[in-house]
């Protein structure tokens, strides 16, 4: 086999041409080295170039009825067979990567799953026979939770009853936590206003009564 000849071809001819940096080309050069030769053929210590802990190592295909390495005996079919037998799926360990990372590839491929069947969803569908449409269903929810949020809290009153309460034990100031404690109710009024509001306009927008934003446009996708 003349591997000086297929390294050189390879590695300076078809990909040399592409890799223009001197440094990158060694590289190049050193994994042709490291994975082309005759060691590839050897019975007695075979060459695997990955293996892997799901019990499938990936090898040069052996002669048939093994005949004392000869390769010249192999006809494509057994190629063939030797291909057909490798995984369809190869865990981290072939690409020289921790077990963990599939753990991370899995979850990304999920979640892109998962937001592609929603995003094929058409917008305006009827649910059979005596079903509703999304955005009927979509108002029922919006105008549910809507019902549910709870009342803002009347920052004014709570403030004078902080302050009759500091009158009644001679205080003249307020406590570093009621004060933390009307900032709080002020973002809490905030909050639970700023829900109302985007309810009322997700539900305006489902019947046309207002353009459907991008905000409220993912508001109904959520």
């Amino acid at each position: 086999m003349p591997w000086e000849s297929l390294r050189y071809l390879i590695g300076e001819v078809m990909y040399g041409g592409r890799v223009t940096d001197s440094f990158d080309r060694r590289t190049l050069n050193t994994y042709l080295n490291e994975y082309m030769g005759d060691f590839l053929f050897d019975s007695f210590q075979p060459f695997y170039f990955s293996c892997s802990n799901a019990g499938f190592n990936y090898k040069i295909p052996s002669p048939p009825n093994n005949n004392n390495n000869n390769y010249k005996v192999m006809q494509l079919n057994h190629f063939i067979s030797a291909i057909d037998e490798l995984p369809l799926e190869n865990g981290p360990e072939v690409f020289g990567l921790h077990s963990n990372a599939e753990i991370g590839y899995y979850t990304t491929a999920t979640n892109k799953l998962w937001t592609d069947l929603i995003n094929l969803q058409p917008r305006t569908q009827s649910l059979g026979a005596g079903g509703i449409r999304r955005e009927d269903y979509i108002a029922s929810i919006a105008k549910s939770i809507q019902e549910k949020l709870p009342k803002i809290f009347d920052i004014v009153l709570i403030r004078k009853q902080i302050e009759s309460h500091l009158i009644s034990t001679n205080n003249k100031h307020l406590q570093p936590t009621s004060v933390v404690l009307l900032q709080e109710l002020e973002r809490w009024n905030k909050l639970v206003l700023n829900m109302t509001q985007s309810l009322i306009d997700l539900q305006r927008a489902l019947i046309g009564e207002i353009g459907m934003s991008l905000e409220l446009d993912s508001l109904s996708s959520d």
